[in-house]
Order: structure tokens, then sequence, then C-alpha cells
């Protein structure tokens, strides 16, 4: 059944609203579809939010790829997290697992440990070994890193910081 025009008026007026307020959103940082979605809904009516997130895909102003692309890049320059907390981060805001997994393709966890915890580090005591290790080894896991990536991080800044 072809789907029926738009009605004017009250309908355009809350289209029209609805858009500029996802604009709005967009304006401080680049948002998921599901994100907008749950932002606009209980203020607008279900049809103005289906008709801004389609111009707002068409536009290409709502793209979850390059969404989730520049979440990770934000993560690795700022605040540095491990794949699975990026991930979880993803699922939260919506975005599809296959965007996610292409999102992560090239992430390298080491530079990223590296990364987090290299500011850590230099603020505990190098006097024992078994401490540091313990809690830069803790710091970077609860970031998200796990196996070789956190263990050669800790080994590495252990050998850094007690050579100097």
């Amino acid at each position: 059944m072809p789907e029926a025009p738009h009605k004017s008026g009250s309908t355009d007026a809350e289209y029209a609203k609805a858009k500029n307020a996802a604009l709005r959103l967009l304006t401080y940082r680049a948002r998921s579809e599901k994100e907008v979605r749950q932002r606009l809904a209980g203020r607008y009516t279900e049809e103005a939010i289906d008709r801004t997130i389609t111009a707002l895909l068409r536009q290409g102003l709502l793209d979850d790829a390059a969404f989730a692309k520049q979440w990770r890049e934000q993560r690795e320059k700022f605040r540095p997290r491990g794949p699975a907390v990026i991930r979880r981060e993803l699922q939260k805001f919506g975005v599809d697992t296959d965007v996610i997994q292409e999102a992560l393709s090239d992430f390298d966890s080491s530079a990223n440990a590296y990364r987090a915890g290299s500011k850590y580090a230099t603020k505990l005591s190098v006097e024992d070994g078994g401490i540091f290790r313990r809690k830069l080894g803790g710091f970077l896991y609860r970031r998200g890193f796990q196996g070789d990536a956190l263990g050669q991080t800790v080994e590495r800044l252990w050998r850094e910081l007690s050579d100097s």
C-alpha cells in the first residue's frame, strides 16, 4: 500500500522542530542513529522522528560507520581504552556489530595501552616492582586492556621507569 502524503500544518511544524533539535545535538559531536532517535523520543511524534532520521541519513549527517570510527579515534587520542570497552560503548549507542568490527579492524591495543598507562605509571613508585606491576596492570585492565597488550605494556613501562 503506498504511503500517504505528509499532512501539512502541525506535522510539518513538528518535523521541523525535531530536525532542528537533531541538528543541535549533532553540533556537539557525532551521534549514532539510535542515540538521536532516543534523544528525540517522547518529545516529538514517531512520524516526525522517522522523517528526521531519514533526512539526516540522506544528507550524510547521520552515519553510524563514521560515528564509530570517530568515537574510536577520539578514544585513542584523549582517553585510550581497550577494544572490549570501545566495543561495549558503541553497542550501547546502538551501532551494528559489523560496523563496530570494521571500526576496530586495525586497532593497535599495544600502542593504546602504552598511551593509557604512560602518564599513570609516572605517578607510581618504582621501588617495588611487584606493587608497580600490580597497580599499573589493574589500571590498564580497568580500561579494557588484556593479554599480551597489557603484560607487555606493564613490562615496557617498568623497564623505562626503573632504568631512569
